[in-house]
């Protein structure tokens, strides 16, 4: 029965991402609550960068390079427009962008977004994101003998994406670190801009040197230049946050 019912929710999904440019998207709220993430940044070729992005926006130029932005995201509950708390695994993929509003302590351009939240996926789908349900995606950090560093391994495979995967070792933050930080996600279309603004009030920030394995031949193995980057050395973080809460907007 629960095969059946992941069936009905992921066409449900996918037919929500066919037919979103039929009409205005819609906007929508999330709350997070006990997560922990990567979050990474890295080099990546600018031409390729900047050729990811829609010409509303533009390609940040770090250096002489652009950056490619990889999350994993894992939360004990997860509520859209506050419904039912949902324990749920996100992963992410952008390119960063020069702040489109001036707001936010990071912007980035959408290129991927998954997760195992079926309603969070189709939420996202009616928004105008063609988000992707992947029903098994992983997210697993396994503590070493110390307690306070272990590893990370995420994986992703959903109808129309590359698969991959994510792998390495992690440290906790540092007690007391807590801070507040502002994240924008970003897409568009030929008619509408969609924006997840992201706020989380108490985050803590420990290490990472984690990897990115994927299909060299596909979308994201061309953006990273073969099969894995292991070169995030812009921002290489292990996040724990509380809560965090996240608006996501639609327009013109």
């Amino acid at each position: 029965m629960k095969n059946v019912l992941q069936k009905v929710v992921l066409m449900l999904s996918l037919t929500a991402s066919i037919t979103w440019g039929q009409g205005p998207g819609v906007g929508f709220t999330v709350d997070f609550s006990q997560c922990t993430e990567f979050a990474g940044v890295g080099p990546v070729s600018f031409a390729k960068a900047s050729a990811s992005v829609p010409s509303v926006f533009s390609a940040l130029t770090v250096g002489a390079t652009g950056g490619i932005v990889v999350r994993a995201t894992s939360c004990s509950g997860v509520k859209v427009n506050g419904g039912f708390s949902i324990p749920t695994n996100i992963s992410q993929i952008g390119v960063e962008i020069v702040p489109p509003d001036g707001t936010g302590d990071i912007n980035n351009y959408t290129l991927i977004y998954a997760s195992n939240n079926a309603e969070l996926v189709l939420a996202f789908n009616l928004a105008g994101v063609p988000a992707v349900f992947d029903p098994t995606l992983v997210y697993e950090f396994t503590y070493d003998s110390t307690g306070k560093a272990g590893t990370l391994y995420a994986e992703v495979e959903g109808l129309g994406l590359p698969p991959y995967f994510i792998f390495g070792p992690e440290t906790d933050p540092a007690p007391n670190t807590a801070q507040d930080f502002k994240a924008n996600w970003w897409y568009a279309n030929s008619n509408e801009k969609v924006k997840q603004a992201s706020d989380f009030p108490n985050i803590s920030f420990g290490t990472s040197s984690v990897g990115l394995y994927t299909d060299k031949t596909s979308m994201l193995g061309q953006l990273i230049g073969g099969n894995s980057d292991t070169n995030f050395g812009f921002l290489p973080l292990r996040g724990v946050y509380p809560t965090a809460h996240m608006v996501v907007t639609v327009t013109k």
